[in-house]
């Protein structure tokens, strides 16, 4: 159960928040709010302290912003949500005084229902930093996870827009996908989007990259996740350090549960900066030699910069009997078992000129389960035993 303290909310707001059931809702007049001599620290009891405040669209903004950052610098366990248009100077003054969220006065009932959970999934982190942070040093709360191959055209965007549409059913509105592949994205075209931002328009960006108003920058999907989309132009590139790409990810990763990196071919300046930022990095290959090879070189590559990941996922994409490897074969030659197999089916192409991932679809088949395999290896689930392919006598060495 959340507790909810709803500050200047009209007679509308309390309804919509009071209709989802399992939270406690404690309602304050914006009259009350508004007065000189109030003080909200009165409310603050330790044992009763609650989960979300809300400011309503009754209360003053100049008022909103400075109790927000009083509870920011008091209680940061604490989520703060306004309700107000979400234009930028809005964003940008409601992240500067630790407000997490700002949702539009008439915003669905449906983006409240994800508030809370995003809220809750919030306070329950939080609860449980603070008992592990007696025992260790230093807790991740978010991941950062890069996808990668060397090769173009084996299905890298295909994986990767499947990892975001399955970790937002168990962190709703808590992943933001960034298609990193500065020449030649497509990760709008997967997810049949158009953003009226791009990733240059956060690079150009003249304010930095202070967390609310990059969220300006995103684009949602219905499947309850952002997407921060490539430029149409490949000359954005040229504009784009490994410095900048370092930031952003940083800077996402402090408001996201899961930061998922859509890289382009190869080991271009960007992508080891992702990787340098990276939980986990997926290695995607299919099943060729060239790939396979190649696959190899990169590992071999990262693991001499030492900037590795520690978690890593090798996914052998388009696999099936025809190709003359086995996943013997290919484990022999990367050094790596391969974690996920995902077989060559005709519903993925016609899924990514839909704009529609198979994980989306109500009937999935082999390859829409072998995705699901790993957004549960990211979760740390185990996955069901990997299929096999007969060995044709190719030698790969």
């Amino acid at each position: 159960m959340s507790r909810i303290l709803l500050l200047g909310g009209d007679g509308g707001l309390e309804y919509r928040l009071g209709q989802f059931p399992g939270n406690l809702l404690v309602p304050i007049a914006a009259g009350v709010v508004d007065r000189s001599d109030f003080d909200i620290r009165g409310l603050m009891v330790e044992d009763h302290l609650p989960d979300i405040v809300v400011f309503g669209p009754q209360v003053s903004r100049h008022t909103a912003m400075s109790l927000a950052s009083l509870l920011d610098a008091m209680h940061p366990q604490i989520t703060v949500v306004l309700v107000a248009e979400p234009t930028t100077d809005v964003m940008l003054e409601a992240m500067r005084s630790g407000i997490r969220d700002v949702l539009a006065p008439d915003a669905s009932d449906e983006e409240y229902r994800i508030m809370l959970l995003k809220a809750h999934d919030h306070a329950s982190r939080r609860t449980v930093r603070r008992a592990t942070e007696e025992t260790t040093e230093r807790v991740v709360e978010s991941r950062v996870v890069v996808v990668a191959s060397p090769k173009g055209g084996v299905g890298k965007s295909t994986i990767a827009v499947n990892m975001a549409v399955g970790l937002a059913r168990r962190a709703p509105m808590d992943v933001v996908l960034v298609d990193l592949d500065l020449q030649f994205g497509d990760v709008a075209t997967h997810l049949d989007l158009k953003p009226a931002h791009s990733l240059a328009d956060v690079f150009a960006n003249q304010g930095g990259l202070d967390t609310l108003l990059l969220k300006t920058f995103l684009t949602a999907h219905p499947a309850g996740f952002y997407a921060l989309c490539g430029s149409e132009s490949p000359a954005a590139a040229d504009k784009v350090g490994p410095k900048q790409v370092r930031e952003l990810l940083s800077s996402l990763a402090s408001q996201f549960r899961y930061v998922i990196v859509d890289t382009g071919a190869g080991l271009d300046e960007p992508t080891l900066a992702a990787l340098e930022e990276a939980n986990d990095a997926v290695f995607v290959s299919s099943m060729d030699v060239a790939s396979v090879r190649n696959i190899r070189k990169e590992i071999e590559v990262l693991a001499t910069l030492n900037i590795l990941p520690g978690m890593r996922h090798l996914v052998l994409n388009f696999a099936d009997r025809q190709s003359g490897l086995s996943v013997r074969d290919v484990e022999a030659v990367v050094g790596l078992p391969v974690n996920v197999v995902v077989p060559r089916a005709p519903e993925v192409s016609l899924s990514a000129n839909r704009g529609v991932p198979v994980l989306m679809e109500k009937k999935g088949g082999p390859a829409a389960k072998a995705m699901n395999n790993v957004v549960k290896r990211l979760e740390g689930e185990s996955t069901s035993k990997k299929p096999s392919f007969a060995h044709k006598g190719l030698a790969l060495s």
